[in-house]
């Protein structure tokens, strides 16, 4: 499970630092999304969120004796996840608009779940 945390753990990093600073860049795709779902004025609080969250869960990695930062980050991203499918499903976004969102959520769990079953026995 160790290496089942590494490897999810960086996904779930990686993932969201780059969503994260795509909203915090302005990246066009990103403020097209924002107006056409109606949360313009959230967009750089949430992007600051993602990359604050995932850099939480690269310090969960990397300091076994706070692991419980990485767990803690990790939900806040999948609290925004769920945040990001309410509003894709109330902007009628087909499911494939969503799986970014959904992808990385189902990592950000597999991940804390890692991390639980991280300190069981061999």
């Amino acid at each position: 499970m160790v290496v089942l945390g590494w490897i999810v753990g960086v996904l779930v990093a990686v993932g969201f630092g780059l969503a994260g600073a795509s909203k915090l860049a302005g990246a066009q795709q990103m403020v097209d999304s924002a107006e056409r779902l109606g949360f313009t004025s959230l967009l750089r609080p949430i992007g600051a969120a993602e990359v604050l969250g995932a850099i939480g869960v690269l310090i969960g990695l990397i300091a076994p004796d706070i692991e419980w930062l990485g767990v803690l980050a990790a939900a806040g991203l999948v609290a925004t996840t769920i945040g990001a499918v309410v509003y894709h499903r109330r902007g009628g976004d087909a499911p494939q608009e969503m799986a970014p969102a959904i992808v990385l959520g189902a990592l950000s769990v597999v991940y804390i779940i890692a991390l639980f079953f991280n300190d069981l026995p061999a």
